[in-house]
């Protein structure tokens, strides 16, 4: 089973997911993959009707690294630097650097992560697929990305210690650090949405 201590920033815990702080206030709205509102914000505005030549072409999607920015959600002020953040993270798991991965958490988080723990969560982790699906301000004054990946691991390792593949949705809660951002503890009542690949 994948380890629930490690810091709740950490996707294979269910700690971590889709819902911002509550109070918070959605700057950018997204779609998940499937068609539905990311569980805690509004549903997307509407698309401006493609035949009217009065609307502005659409954003397109770009990306940093691994992680791809949704269309909707480059036009973010934020955007290319919670996406810059968000592909050390990934990168982190993926080459399995604890040293990496604890320096991205706040002194509190990284102090609760021992190197014991990160393995045993993530020791046979690899992710792709990682999307941000939105931006929003939490109430506490973090940034809340919201990103869709799919993360392979050993089964035991796993969420539900019963699937080699999994598809998620979560949040990660960023704190200001100086030009950058540290993860930051999620608000209690804030769980993480995965479920098996199908």
């Amino acid at each position: 089973m994948a380890a629930f201590a490690l810091v709740s920033a950490g996707h294979h815990s269910p700690r971590t997911g889709a819902v911002p702080a509550s109070g918070g206030s959605v700057r950018v709205t997204s779609q998940a993959s499937n068609g539905d509102a990311t569980p805690g914000q509004p549903e997307s505005a509407p698309s401006s009707n493609p035949s009217d030549p009065s609307s502005s072409p659409s954003p397109a999607a770009s990306g940093v690294g691994q992680v791809t920015i949704a269309a909707d959600v480059s036009q973010d002020a934020d955007a290319s630097a919670v996406a810059t953040f968000v592909n050390q993270y990934f990168t982190a798991i993926n080459n399995h650097d604890y040293e990496s991965y604890v320096s991205l958490l706040n002194p509190q988080s990284a102090q609760a992560l021992t190197q014991e723990q990160f393995d045993s969560g993530y020791a046979s982790t690899v992710d792709s697929a990682e999307t941000l699906r939105g931006i929003s301000t939490a109430a506490n004054g973090d940034l809340v990305a919201y990103v869709t990946f799919t993360s392979r691991q050993n089964t035991a390792q796993s969420a539900n210690g019963a699937e080699s593949c999994t598809n998620w949705d979560i949040s990660l809660f960023l704190e200001q650090d100086g030009g950058g951002y540290l993860i930051d503890q999620p608000p209690p009542s804030y769980h993480a949405s995965y479920h098996g690949c199908q």
